[in-house]
């Protein structure tokens, strides 16, 4: 979240990307830095507990939203 923030104040676009359970923490966060519009991308919880496989295949279904979240 601190990056993502400070990328924003530097003028570069950012997405933060966090797990479900940490969204609202994550929302907090950007609120509290007064960032409260920073573009999250949310991932499913856990990921460290989950086969190699299918987090290769959760990165692989949030790629190309995450390029559309920076507007590419």
């Amino acid at each position: 979240m601190h990056d993502a923030v400070v990328a924003l104040e530097e003028g570069k676009t950012a997405v933060a990307v966090v797990t479900s359970e940490f969204e609202a923490i994550a929302q907090t966060m950007a609120a509290n830095a007064g960032r409260s519009g920073l573009r999250l991308l949310v991932l499913p919880y856990p990921l460290d507990s989950r086969p190699e496989q299918e987090v290769r295949e959760i990165a692989r279904e949030h790629f190309r939203p995450l390029l559309r979240t920076l507007g590419m």
